[in-house]
């Protein structure tokens, strides 16, 4: 009986480990399949993550994502839009360098418009965006030009909750950077001028060239380093002579470094190259557009692609191929537009998008893109009326692009209009004063007589009826 009791036991100890066996089994089996559940799930949302992960010049940085908006058009894709002056807030917050300040209205006159905004970075530029406008305006702060650069953008400008939008496009041209949306991935990448100007600057002086020696990046002025975006590099050598490479391959040049000076003209992605006291135009191929033969070259505008030379203090017009418009026999082609910034005028070379000044034995005509006079000759003293009366809710003025005419004065001190066909007879050389006038946010044109005011538009509108 002791026996049979101690076989017993002995098989229910078996049974007993046998069944702790299959719990051990069971247990690994289910960690195995809950471990290889957890790998699989960190995977997919690795390659399918559902919270966005943004980087500022390689640094991870939190809540970009909060400000976007992220909207999804017609075909599926992820579009995004950015807060223009939140965006520069954002961005100023999170670089020790790079400071921005933000406005709404226009830079210059200062405005208080809720449908413009502007962002300056002291001491370099201003970026002007306006709503319903595919056109940001960007000044220089280090040439100290009055000349707008227009840089057009693949959307319109648009209002939300009280604040401006802009697309990727218009966030890229307005602030000078990459903005890199990985949907996929789920990740923002945005590289700023500066970072980019610092990495390549870093590599050159790792990659000594044998023909030139040690390389460095010419970034003395802000606008010249612009090149990157088009890959390519503005560079000078040991001997302190400048050219051009490739931003992917060093090795590669574009022009070789022999010339005292380079510019980058980014209205036109062209160069602007001196050589013994001469300027000439350079393509972003290298290819030659204009002879080193010129004192100055000045870009007439994205829209134009012509160039306003110099030589021996005389103007004439090229196009963006060479070919002469008009030859250099002109005392000045273009005006200085900085008195009528409330007219909203920005590029003083071309008037109502169509009309170019042309100054010759001190008075100034007319002349189209193409180099036309389409003026009577060279009859006017004066271009726009700045010699107003002043007031607090008056503004000198330019041009009224609705009625196509531009503010002309004869050598009385008399005003009248001229149209973009060159017609000035409409209203006679009587007026004292043509000016604006904001009267409670609704802008106005108006003329002076014998100190009677007359409004202009409804003047013009009356003669072209008749």
């Amino acid at each position: 009986m002791a026996y049979m009791d101690e076989e017993e036991m002995e098989n229910t100890q078996k049974k007993r480990t046998k069944k702790i066996k299959i719990l051990i089994i069971v247990l690994i089996v289910i960690l195995l399949i809950s471990s290889m559940g957890m790998i699989g799930l960190i995977m997919y949302r690795a390659y399918n993550p559902t919270q966005i992960t943004s980087y500022i010049d390689g640094v991870l940085v939190q809540g970009l994502d909060t400000i976007l908006d992220f909207q999804t058009d017609e075909n599926g894709n992820t579009e995004i839009y950015v807060p223009i002056r939140e965006f520069a807030n954002y961005l100023s917050n999170s670089s020790a360098e790079i400071k921005y300040e933000t406005y709404k209205g226009d830079y210059n006159p200062k405005t208080e418009e809720d449908s413009k905004c502007h962002v300056i970075r002291d001491g370099y530029e201003v970026a002007i965006f306006t709503e319903k406008s595919k056109t940001i305006y960007k000044l220089d702060l280090q040439s100290q030009s009055e000349n707008y650069e227009e840089c057009y953008i693949d959307k319109d400008v648009f209002k939300s909750n009280d604040q401006l939008y802009t697309s990727i496009d218009g966030i890229e041209k307005g602030f000078n950077l990459y903005f890199q949306y990985d949907d996929a991935k789920k990740t923002i990448k945005i590289y700023t001028l500066d970072y980019l100007i610092q990495t390549h600057s870093t590599k050159l002086q790792n990659n000594p060239t044998s023909n030139y020696g040690l390389l460095t990046l010419s970034s003395e002025n802000y606008s010249d380093a612009k090149s990157i975006f088009d890959n390519l590099l503005i560079i000078q050598s040991e001997s302190g002579k400048y050219g051009i490479i490739s931003a992917e391959d060093y090795s590669k040049y574009i022009l070789e470094p022999q010339y005292d000076n380079i510019e980058f003209i980014n209205t036109s992605s062209t160069f602007l190259v001196e050589s013994n006291g001469k300027v000439g135009i350079f393509s972003e191929d290298g290819k030659r557009i204009i002879d080193l033969i010129y004192d100055e070259i000045s870009s007439m505008g994205k829209d134009s692609n012509l160039y306003k030379v110099t030589t021996n203090d005389m103007c004439g017009i090229l196009d963006g191929k060479g070919n002469m418009i008009l030859y250099p026999e002109y005392e000045e082609i273009g005006i200085d537009v900085s008195p009528y910034s409330y007219n909203g005028v920005k590029n003083g070379y071309i008037l109502l998008n169509k009309i170019i000044p042309i100054k010759q034995n001190e008075l100034w005509g007319f002349c189209d893109t193409k180099g036309k006079m389409i003026s009577d000759g060279f009859k006017y003293t004066t271009i726009g009326c700045s010699n107003i009366s002043k007031a607090n809710n008056k503004y000198e003025l330019l041009e009224i692009p609705d009625c196509d005419v531009v503010v002309i004065g004869d050598e009385y001190d008399k005003y009248s209009f001229m149209d973009s066909s060159g017609k000035d007879t409409m209203l006679p050389f009587v007026f004292d004063e043509m000016y604006m006038k904001n009267t409670t946010g609704q802008i106005s044109y108006c003329m002076k007589y014998n100190d009677k005011e007359y409004d202009a538009v409804k003047n013009l509108i009356n003669v072209k009826e008749k």
